[in-house]
């Protein structure tokens, strides 16, 4: 069956699970990463060119010589054909979906995204049928137009995903995202665009001796597993981090965990205090504002004792139970503390009744309060808040909270979600509101974005999924793994 020169099976074999282990503790660091989902897949794809040599030319032959019955040059031909056509007609579509997700086109563009998405491997998969999957060895060889055809095909989903990448990085203001963004983008780009550049104008163009060039795909493969690990070990990389920490390993005591419990026991004693006297003033006065101002206190009291009860059942992790709320409802009564207390800004909700959003009510909530005050005191506590929600053709919803305040910081804007960054002087700012809005929204599937409105003031969009995964719903009814297990207790 050898009837091609190149590296040994024993390296080609090495390239394929250096490439599967790459790409899959990628995948591991954020699995719910639908950039991490991509980059595993075509790391998949990129993975069967070394893995078809090293069938073809050194396992096959091996089977074929104990067990001739089990493996002819013709069966082995056949697959050789179909794991040669699987890289060239799905590779670079995959390339271009992980690059369309890389540049946030689903919150951009949500309701074609799909379609996108979808229509990406339609044209691969007419080439499989134009050309059998089984035949595309013989086509290799024989028909120069087939190969012109697959060439032009790979060169524009590669240049249309590069183009994608390159814009998406030029948009990035921050300089370590940025280059957390240059270091993914070079581990889709280098191996797919050398595959590209190696093999298939080569072979096209009969240039002898240098079939075998794309195999150089092994030292790039090499090189980052090295940039992986230097990142992994520095701000760590694509949700993967190593990090070493001298600690007392012999000590029992969670530091931590223990200084959590004792502000949460000291905040609990101190909030049944307010209750106790927000409800007594709500009960005994007459006048109506003081026991508006009454109800205030004790919502917030309230609040306050279920963000506790959330650090005690989940620790510092969002848990996000979601359901169908009332949009409406959710926004006036989120907004009726800040009418009372900001007199001198309006108040506008743009909601449809009857309109609901799949959340989970009490971090939605917290969510918009960060957002409300911020908007206020960008608007030095004067102008106009309108809240908008609106329902996508696609598969996500948005929340809009838009002011007339100042805009956002003109410089690092792009840091405004980083934990602990604030633009505010104040020591009662820690720069922990919008973080914790980005967690919440992660934790329900969907994302929060901010700009500049042209009229003057700022817009922060926050994107919800419309439909509860199926894990999320079989978890809520309790069937998730064992649908029975609770039964007849």
């Amino acid at each position: 069956m050898r009837d091609g020169e190149g590296l040994p099976g024993e390296f080609l074999l090495l390239t394929t699970v250096l490439i599967w282990l790459l790409f899959a503790v990628i995948y591991i660091g954020n699995r719910k990463s639908k950039i991490n989902q991509w980059c595993l897949i075509c790391g998949l794809f990129y993975s069967v060119g070394a893995l078809k040599e090293y069938l073809y030319y050194t396992l096959f032959p091996w089977i074929a010589e104990r067990a001739p019955a089990l493996l002819d040059n013709g069966r082995a031909l056949a697959v050789y054909s179909v794991l040669t056509a699987v890289p060239y007609y799905f590779a670079t579509p995959a390339l271009f979906i992980m690059a369309l997700y890389f540049s946030r086109m689903e919150l951009r563009c949500p309701s074609v995204f799909p379609w996108i998405s979808i229509l990406s491997f339609v044209p691969g998969i007419l080439l499989g049928i134009r050309y059998p999957f089984p035949e595309t060895r013989y086509y290799q060889l024989n028909d120069k137009t087939y190969y012109g055809i697959v060439i032009l095909y790979n060169l524009v989903f590669a240049a249309a995903a590069t183009v994608l990448f390159v814009t998406a990085l030029h948009r990035e203001n921050n300089p370590k995202i940025k280059r957390q963004k240059l270091a993914i983008a070079s581990l889709v780009l280098l191996p797919g665009w050398f595959t590209i550049l190696t093999t298939m104008p080569v072979q096209f163009f009969g240039v002898t001796g240098a079939e075998k060039a794309w195999q150089g795909n092994l030292l790039i493969i090499v090189v980052l597993i090295l940039v992986w690990f230097y990142m992994v070990l520095n701000d760590g990389f694509m949700g993967s981090r190593l990090k070493h920490e001298t600690y007392k390993w012999d000590q029992e005591e969670r530091l931590m965990s223990r200084t959590v419990d004792m502000v949460r026991h000291m905040l609990k004693n101190q909030i049944s205090k307010i209750e106790w006297c927000a409800r007594n003033i709500e009960s005994r006065t007459e006048d109506g504002d003081m026991a508006e101002y009454a109800g205030i206190i004790r919502r917030s009291a309230r609040r306050m004792t279920e963000f506790l009860s959330g650090i005690r059942e989940n620790g510092m992790e969002t848990a996000c139970r979601p359901e169908a709320v009332e949009a409406l409802e959710l926004f006036r009564g989120t907004l009726s503390d800040f009418e009372k207390r900001y007199p001198e800004v309006s108040f506008e909700v743009q909601c449809e009744s009857g309109k609901k959003i799949l959340c989970d009510r009490e971090l939605v909530r917290e969510v918009l309060v960060n957002l409300f005050q911020n908007s206020i005191e960008a608007m030095g506590e004067k102008g106009r808040l309108t809240v908008r929600y609106t329902e996508g053709r696609g598969r996500l919803s948005c929340i809009r909270i838009l002011d007339t305040g100042c805009g956002l910081p003109g410089q690092n804007r792009e840091q405004i979600f980083l934990p602990y960054y604030t633009t505010k002087e104040s020591e009662n700012h820690w720069g922990m509101g919008l973080y914790y809005c980005q967690k919440v929204l992660e934790a329900h599937g969907g994302s929060i974005r901010a700009k500049d409105r042209p009229e003057g003031g700022a817009a922060f969009l926050l994107f919800f999924p419309r439909k509860r995964k199926k894990k999320e719903r079989n978890r809520q009814h309790g069937t998730e793994e064992n649908p029975g297990a609770d039964r007849g207790r």
